[in-house]
């Protein structure tokens, strides 16, 4: 693998420098242009320079109804709309109304700067309608380039989330000086994609008849509780007319506002759901003898809350074909594919953003994503010139074959940075198994496998020097070091391979099992293990299947794994990666959401986290005492080590189709996703 890598290197380092030359409009001079890296740690998602977009946020400045931001502004009253000629036939033949009654009374408008920050964007320009965009998957039913492209949230993250937020599916907000009450209004004439209007109706049903309904809701929500705390009290709605509406929480909850936009892709089904459908399948508005049949049908017996949750589609499910006809606010609708494996959406007709001409949105009449057996087979899509829209199972490794075939198959290769730290090594801290929990568990261990790792080959030979070393963990290789911290702990026992024994007495092995999520984790498994394995410790590469993986992690059944996170990236926007989760520290992450009435205490360092977390979730994002916080956590990390990412700042390849407009030439690649509305073919 690593012979391969140094062959490659050259090729792909004149690929690379060709395709920043085309991709930035900076021509690199003889040596390689270092790379735009992805912010680090203590800058995450800060501008170069101020940005138009205003943070709404901050308590002494709550947004105001009259003072719309740039991103929500309001299409001008004469404004005249048109649509895409597949609709126009549809209203011709009566089987819609016009484009006016379609949108709502103010129609969000995209312009310049909406949907990608106008300097990764330069050339943004009112697109053409039509064509059937082409993308591929390797996960039967789950298209992520398609599902980061419908995601709607109630606030917008323009660039994910480096402009601040913004109004999207809401026309305004207003956040109390006290960061308690937050006030929402809606955009009149919304409607859900069957024409059927989203109203305070809507929010009430989702509030009243499914979050406080324990049937269909048995615990609360947390991020709907007080300070988004596991036991603080559930938030109170009330509702001011049909189109507005205020949640209030007993304490200060800044970071409510992360939680209605990008954090963690919730999208909008949470607060609004479509009453007029799944009111038939709620006793509280359908008696019990008419949904009797339905029950019986499916065998549920008297469980009308099981029969209501399958009816239901939250935001994960809604590219989903078990949604098909379901009602949706996303771009483009799930509709009936052709055959097995293949994932149609057409666009919703009353989808409520135009552009500045009045065209109303999306551009793309359809999109099709056909499933793959793994990422290289959707690669060899690629390849074979069917694709036009691919970022999720792209790596740097693909360049030279992207730029090989790049004439042929008329595509465009944009380098942009990647949203996540590609690869992080996790060790299971909370892994069933006494003999591997006092050994990970060591923080002598986390420190000799941090010092081990070969970052540096990794971000030669993986990534071609287009990445840099990680901030949140030293990222020297110190053989020498590893080995005296391993003797120091006990490890200094060796069988007769040389590999060091565990307290068991045992040869102690560290069994890293990926999935085939991305090109670049299993090379870097390898090297992690080649690595691992000069200072004693016996290191086992397997790859599983990526849905198998998936479920074993989610009940910690997985001892070591290679994958993505989002720490620190995005710091400024709070995701919660740096908190244990299942891949690392299950049992920490049930004691904390259950308060202690399941899972394993966690040690003083992880209550730390939690309360920095904690603390966070109470102020205005942005703010300096939000960013103190951030701060913190990331110095919690650099002393503790509880997982070990193996680089930063990763170039992504985004690869699309030449004849596609509006797409970005910097910024992050998963950005142009959440603009897909806005792309066209030219």
């Amino acid at each position: 693998m690593k012979t391969a890598n140094r062959l490659m290197r050259p090729v792909l380092l004149l690929a690379v420098m060709t395709l920043l030359a085309s991709c930035a409009g900076t021509a690199p001079t003889a040596a390689p242009v270092a790379p735009t890296a992805a912010p680090k740690a203590a800058e995450a998602t800060k501008p170069a320079e101020p940005t138009k977009a205003p943070e709404p946020t901050a308590a002494a400045e709550p947004t105001k109804a009259a003072e719309p931001t740039k991103a929500a502004e309001a299409a001008p009253a004469a404004m005249k709309y048109a649509e895409s000629p597949m609709l126009t036939e549809l209203v011709k033949a009566g089987k819609l109304p016009p484009v006016e009654e379609r949108l709502p009374k103010e129609p969000l408008v995209v312009k310049p700067g909406s949907l990608i920050v106008e300097a990764d964007l330069p050339n943004w320009t009112p697109g053409k309608y039509g064509g059937t965009l082409r993308s591929a998957h390797s996960v039967p039913n789950w298209a992520p380039d398609i599902f980061m492209a419908q995601i709607e949230n109630l606030l917008a993250a323009p660039g994910i989330g480096i402009i601040g937020l913004q109004p999207n599916l809401v026309q305004d907000y207003k956040v109390s000086d006290d960061n308690k009450t937050f006030t929402f209004f809606m955009r009149e004439g919304l409607k859900w994609s069957d024409g059927q209007p989203v109203t305070t109706e809507d929010v009430q049903f989702a509030y009243e008849d499914i979050l406080l309904n324990e049937k269909l809701t048995p615990s609360f929500p947390q991020k709907f509780r007080d300070a988004g705390s596991p036991d603080g009290k559930p938030m109170k709605l009330e509702v001011e007319g049909p189109y507005q509406f205020r949640i209030t929480f007993g304490e200060s909850y800044g970071g409510f506002l992360r939680e209605m936009a990008i954090k963690g892709w919730q999208a909008y089904t949470d607060l609004f759901k479509p009453k007029h459908i799944l009111k038939d399948f709620h006793v509280t508005y359908t008696p019990m003898e008419k949904l009797k049949p339905m029950l019986d049908e499916k065998k549920l017996g008297e469980e009308w809350w099981t029969l209501f949750n399958q009816k239901d589609c939250v935001n994960w499910e809604l590219t989903n074909p078990d949604c098909v006809g379901f009602p949706t606010l996303y771009p483009w609708m799930s509709v009936k594919g052709p055959g097995s494996g293949t994932l149609l959406w057409e666009r919703n007709p009353y989808y409520f953003k135009v552009d500045t001409e009045g065209k109303q949105l999306p551009y793309i009449d359809k999109i099709i994503s056909q499933q793959s057996e793994n990422v290289e087979a959707v690669n060899l899509r690629v390849l074979a010139g069917e694709v036009d829209f691919l970022r999720e199972s792209t790596a740097l490794v693909k360049v030279p074959l992207y730029k090989e075939n790049q004439q042929k198959i008329d595509i465009n290769v944009q380098l942009l940075d990647m949203h996540v730290g590609s690869t992080v090594l996790f060790l299971n801290l909370n892994y069933s198994d006494t003999n591997w929990s006092k050994v990970v568990n060591d923080l002598r261990f986390r420190k000799a496998v941090n010092l081990a790792i070969p970052r540096k080959e990794i971000i030669e030979t993986i990534y071609f020097e287009y990445a840099t070393l990680p901030t949140t963990v030293s990222g020297e290789t110190n053989l020498d070091e590893a080995k005296k911290l391993l003797d120091e702990m006990g490890l200094d026992k060796l069988d007769a391979d040389g590999f060091r024994l565990g307290p068991d007495g045992k040869t102690f092995v560290i069994p890293i099992e990926h999935g085939a999520h991305a090109p670049d984790i299993a090379p870097a498994s390898e090297l992690v293990a080649e690595g691992l394995k000069t200072v004693g410790l016996k290191t086992t590469v397997k790859q599983v299947d990526s849905t198998l993986w998936g479920q074993r992690t989610s009940v910690g059944d997985i001892q070591a794994t290679v994958f993505w996170d989002v720490q620190p990236m995005w710091k400024d926007n709070m995701w919660t990666d740096y908190l244990p989760g299942s891949i690392w520290a299950n049992d920490w992450a049930l004691w904390y959401t259950t308060r202690g009435k399941r899972g394993v205490e966690p040690p003083a360092e992880i209550k730390q986290l939690y309360a920095i977390y904690e603390g966070r979730v109470k102020a205005v994002p942005n703010s300096d005492e939000d960013k103190k916080l951030a701060d913190e956590i990331i110095t919690n990390f650099q002393q503790n080590l509880w997982f070990l990412p193996l680089a930063e700042g990763v170039k992504y390849p985004l690869v699309v189709s030449a004849k596609l407009g509006n797409i970005p030439q910097a910024g992050q690649a998963i950005a142009a996703n959440a603009s897909l509305e806005e792309i066209y073919f030219k």
